[in-house]
């Protein structure tokens, strides 16, 4: 009769192990920022390979706050605001690009040079944290090489300049 819960926690325990790689991060990058810039942003693409899920959050040691932003354009006016999170739907790719969603670091502890890596840690509500390194590309950039096209859709809202 002990054997009954005893393989109940084996089977909970094996579904746990395996939820812990079901989110996939593709070519996180961020902008080098000027001289004395104190924030900056990261950009990425995120796979859910389980559950839905939540990205909640983020954190780094290279800036005070990491946050999740959108711009947004309203009355002709670009603007960004601060979302909860980002809805993550099995193995639906949603990616955080210029002009649309991203982590945006604040109080930067040092500009952001380019060639140079960072970590990230993101966090879900459902997942285990996923840490990732940042590679810093030049200002302006559209984004890493061989996605060139989609992610430059800032220069397309008025008042904003890849």
């Amino acid at each position: 009769m002990r054997r009954l819960p005893l393989a109940a926690a084996l089977l909970w325990s094996g579904a746990a192990l395996a939820q812990t790689a079901t989110i996939e991060v593709e070519q996180p990058w961020a902008r080098a920022t000027p001289g004395a810039g104190r924030s900056g942003a990261v950009y990425l693409t995120l796979t859910d390979h389980g559950a839905a899920d939540t990205l909640t959050g983020a954190s780094t040691p290279v800036a005070g706050m990491a946050m999740i932003h959108e711009s947004i354009v309203e009355g002709g006016v670009a603007k960004m605001r601060m979302l909860d999170g980002v809805k993550l739907a099995p193995d639906a790719p949603v990616t955080l690009k210029p002009g649309g969603m991203h982590i945006m670091l604040t109080d930067l502890h040092a500009p952001l040079r380019v060639g140079g890596t960072f970590p990230l840690t993101l966090t879900f509500a459902n997942a285990p944290p996923v840490t990732v390194s940042v590679r810093v590309l030049q200002a302006g950039a559209p984004g890493p090489a061989g996605d060139q096209g989609k992610m430059d859709d800032m220069k397309d809202m008025p008042g904003m300049k890849p």
